[in-house]
């Protein structure tokens, strides 16, 4: 049973990670501490590893369907993986509670966030969705 829970998870991960940008580890996380019991340092950590896989076959697909605007995606990428070394380092010196306080706050800000802001008004690339030349996106 657990095998089953713990795929089923991972399709829920991947599937809702890829079509959010969002990697999944906001279901990993309280699922693994909730659900399995793993300790706050453990659950963040297993979720890396389930997240990177998952991410780089949604990059794949996203990249093949042209949905990712390259030059910014490596920019962000430098600070990201910046970001990422000195943010280990301070998760492995903080206690489990405050871990898991600022999981759930970050989760809320973000929800408050969404919830509150206007989409902007163009959603992809004129270059993302229409081939140069077509009907719907005229030669200059």
């Amino acid at each position: 049973m657990d095998i089953v829970f713990l795929v089923l998870l991972g399709l829920a991960a991947g599937g809702l990670g890829s079509i959010l940008g969002l990697g999944g580890g906001f279901l990993v996380v309280p699922a693994l501490i909730l659900i399995k019991g793993l300790d706050e340092h453990i659950a963040t950590g297993t979720a890396i590893g389930v997240i990177v896989p998952g991410m780089l076959v949604a990059l794949w697909r996203r990249g093949g369907e042209g949905h990712i605007e390259w030059k910014i995606a490596a920019l962000v990428a430098v600070g990201a993986m910046v970001g990422a070394w000195f943010g280990s380092g301070f998760a492995a010196r903080i206690d489990r509670l405050t871990l898991r306080r600022l999981f759930a706050g970050v989760l809320v800000v973000l929800a408050g966030v969404l919830a509150f802001t206007k989409p902007a008004a163009k959603s992809a690339p004129e270059s993302a969705t229409h081939a140069p030349g077509s009907p719907a996106h005229p030669t200059r």
